[in-house]
């Protein structure tokens, strides 16, 4: 089951991996493309209302009327065609066109504010400040720095102010409105509302405004990643960390060197990677019901498989215990029901096997207690005649062979005389004084070589001589019944079933046949010494006749 649900789950696993790791690496370079663009738009709109407020600047003083009146009070003239409060006016309305001040006024050479849209700025010296000492020289923006009588960041701008003789008789100067560079950053960022734009001094603090309300620009200092690495290496930069809210964010950085300010776009990550992370959800939805897919079909399928196989099991335990007449059911035509029918076919062979050995061991049995009791009758038989008709019939009749006859060595050696054999071809060939020369045929040659010969199918034995009285033998065995190495005779047993005759028959008749041999000899000598004391008692009734 494990196996067949990890095959189900890990293609969808690799596959939505992969899909994943494709969808957020093309989500992360379209997001930070998307910075970069907006940092560069950025930055090029921050250096043209830089060019704009320093252009406009300019334009305080293109009044002819106004321009002889500041170069007349900085030149400290007695006649001016305009006071120093209508100079003041002219001032503050041409501000008001624009907006892009929040104060402008005028410095003479020695640093002095002589004129001011501010009339409370009037008469501060300024001498040591860079953008006097800066705009003296020519057009100047200093960077944004912290003013303690203001309580805020101001930019600065100045230019040398010059008389009809080309002389530099003065500074006009200029506090930006910070304002519009917060309109820049919040206005057409592109980024939607997951997405900001901000600017940070070099000191780090704000100076726009942001989307967290605790952020107060020119008080709060941000120090991330992003912004450390870009005050430290002045370099425009792109990467992924923490934001000022402790918020994962995709950010682009880069240094505005005419400023020496900090231009900062950020993008939330959990915004950006939402298609990918649809994805991931989507891989784990299918994950999930896959898995559960693969449960239920592998339980399906292992069931399938298992469920026969423990069947088989349980077969296996009975007949191990004895009970063969079992059966595997086949249900199916797969390897199982292959392995049933070979289990039904093993069990069934079993049947075979132990049924073959029971009558194996049955016959064994039959057999032992068959030559028990011939050599019992043997034991008590003298006579010859009697003793060859008895085995021959005796064998005949417990093992069920189609023919038993014995053949008996004549006195020179040379012929095996048939003394005995079993229904009426067993007379007749008794009644022709049936014989076999020593050497000839399957019972001539047990009698030469004193060794049991079996021929399991007559057939296939070109040495075979069949009997004419015999016609049904298929298979015959000879033993030969000897003591020692002289050959006495031969018993020999004939079956009407090929293969019918084998090993067990041979080593059972060859031991008849010693029995045999043992009673023939006792015949043999009784016979002999019965005859000696005939002779002898003929010899001492003559004596007795004789001495009369």
């Amino acid at each position: 089951m494990l196996a067949f649900i990890l095959l189900a789950i890990l293609p969808v696993l690799i596959t939505g991996s992969i899909a994943t790791m494709i969808s957020r690496q093309g989500l992360e370079d379209s997001v930070y493309n998307e910075l970069e663009s907006v940092t560069v738009l950025k930055q090029n709109a921050i250096k043209d209302w830089l060019n704009v407020v320093q252009n406009n600047l300019s334009l305080a003083f293109q009044d002819r009327l106004i321009r002889q009146s500041v170069s007349a009070l900085l030149e400290q003239e007695t006649t001016m065609s305009l006071s120093q409060e209508q100079l003041r006016l002219e001032l503050v309305k041409f501000n008001s066109y624009t907006n892009y001040y929040t104060e402008i006024f005028v410095m003479n050479r020695n640093g002095e504010t002589v004129l001011s849209t501010n009339n409370i700025q009037e008469g501060k010296i300024q001498l040591n400040q860079n953008f006097f000492q800066e705009g003296i020289k020519g057009k100047f923006a200093s960077p944004p720095v912290y003013e303690v009588s203001f309580s805020s960041y101001s930019i600065l701008i100045s230019e040398p102010i010059l008389n009809t003789a080309g002389t530099t008789i003065g500074v006009l100067a200029a506090r930006v409105n910070l304002a519009t560079l917060d309109y820049i950053m919040q206005q057409d960022t592109g980024l939607g509302e997951a997405g900001e734009t901000y600017l940070i001094s070099s000191n780090y603090a704000v100076l726009t405004n942001l989307d967290h309300s605790q952020v107060i620009p020119g008080e709060t200092y941000i120090r991330t990643e992003g912004v450390t690495d870009v005050v430290q290496n002045k370099n425009l930069n792109l990467g992924a960390y923490v934001d000022y809210s402790n918020t994962a964010v995709f950010g682009a950085y880069s240094w505005i060197p005419e400023l020496q300010i900090v231009l900062v776009a950020e993008y939330h990550q959990a915004d950006a990677l939402q298609a990918s992370n649809r994805v991931l959800q989507t891989t784990a939805g299918l994950i999930v019901l896959i898995a559960l897919l693969a449960i239920l079909v592998s339980f399906i399928v292992t069931n399938s498989i298992t469920s026969p196989i423990t069947k088989l099991v349980n077969i296996a335990d009975n007949i191990s215990h004895g009970n063969l007449d079992l059966q595997a059911e086949v249900v199916q035509q797969d390897e199982i029901g292959v392995l049933a029918q070979s289990f039904n076919i093993m069990t069934s062979r079993l049947r075979d096997l132990i049924g073959s050995l029971e009558q194996r061991v049955s016959d064994r049995t039959k057999a032992l207690a068959t030559s028990t009791e011939v050599s019992r009758k043997l034991s008590t038989i003298l006579d010859e005649k009697q003793l060859v008709n008895e085995v021959v019939n005796q064998v005949q009749s417990a093992f069920n062979y189609y023919h038993v006859h014995i053949y008996l060595m004549d006195d020179k050696q040379e012929k095996l005389i048939m003394a005995g054999g079993t229904g009426e071809a067993g007379k007749t060939m008794l009644s022709q004084r049936h014989a076999i020369s020593v050497g000839k045929g399957l019972v001539g040659r047990t009698g030469d070589t004193n060794t049991p010969i079996l021929v399991a199918d007559t057939s296939r034995s070109a040495d075979w001589l069949p009997n004419p009285l015999l016609p049904d033998t298929k298979a015959e065995i000879a033993v030969p019944i000897s003591l020692g190495s002289q050959v006495l005779g031969v018993l020999d047993v004939q079956q009407n079933i090929v293969d019918d005759l084998n090993r067990e028959d041979v080593d059972l008749l060859q031991s008849i046949a010693n029995q045999v041999a043992i009673a023939l000899q006792n015949s043999r000598t009784l016979a002999s010494i019965q005859e000696r004391a005939s002779r002898e008692q003929l010899i001492t009734s003559i004596n007795q006749k004789n001495s009369q």
